[in-house]
């Protein structure tokens, strides 16, 4: 009981208010159970050896934390996040952050967290932006194209990033990539996804069964459902 009390910090009074149920909410006691994890998971969730639980996980643990209360910053905000708190105490002491307490995970949880997540409406629309219409009148987006899109787009990513993230969405991956502590090997993912994925990527396809959004109704799904409640 006093590690937690210790965990949460009575200064944190302020920011409990902006956390979804406050102090005593399911966010608050998620945060808890996944700062533990964390810990566990970085001393390697298999292993015999005693555990040493503390009141801190190391900094770059921070992005998996974060991923698991689902917020995913991009490769550049990670950067810059984790920067913010290995320097944040270097002027005063002149040394480097390597750990953070649950108190300050939530503060930079709160600062940086998006005020709205992305709906899968928003991915709809990029898919009726960048693709096509297929002969069945669904949006999609041919694979080569949207692999190119993913490598070359906005934030860009490798072509070993791209294959990761599809592999561990399409359970291809049994470990979950790099974020499980292990190398991912990329060898053969790119013929396990051409195998798995079909060449033409629908945008339902692509919501629902890859990024594992709730199921959506296409305009044209809604448009058959006013018809028929008309008659």
């Amino acid at each position: 009981m006093q590690t937690v009390t210790t965990l949460g910090g009575e200064d944190l009074i302020p920011f409990y208010g902006l956390l979804e149920g406050g102090r005593d909410g399911e966010l608050f006691k998620e945060m808890e159970n996944y700062f533990y994890y964390s810990q566990l998971r970085f001393q390697h969730v298999s292993t015999m050896e005693p555990r040493e639980v503390s009141t801190h996980i190391p900094i770059q643990e921070i992005p998996f934390v974060m991923r698991a209360l689902g917020f995913y910053p991009t490769e550049k905000e990670i950067e810059d996040i984790l920067n913010e708190v290995k320097f944040s105490k270097y002027v005063d002491t002149g040394k480097y952050v390597t750990h953070i307490d649950l108190g300050e995970f939530i503060k930079l949880y709160i600062n940086h967290r998006p005020a709205f997540g992305i709906t899968a409406s928003q991915l709809q629309h990029t898919f009726d932006v960048l693709g096509y219409d297929n002969e069945n009148g669904e949006k999609a987006i041919n694979l080569g194209e949207l692999l190119q899109l993913l490598q070359n787009g906005g934030e860009c990513m490798a072509e070993e990033e791209v294959a990761e993230c599809l592999s561990t969405l399409l359970g291809l991956n049994p470990e979950g990539g790099s974020s499980e502590l292990i190398s991912f090997d990329a060898t053969n993912a790119s013929a396990l996804l051409a195998q798995q994925l079909p060449q033409e990527i629908t945008s339902k396809l692509f919501i629902n069964e890859i990024l594992g959004f709730p199921q959506i109704s296409t305009c044209a799904e809604e448009m058959t459902i006013s018809a028929a409640a008309s008659t």
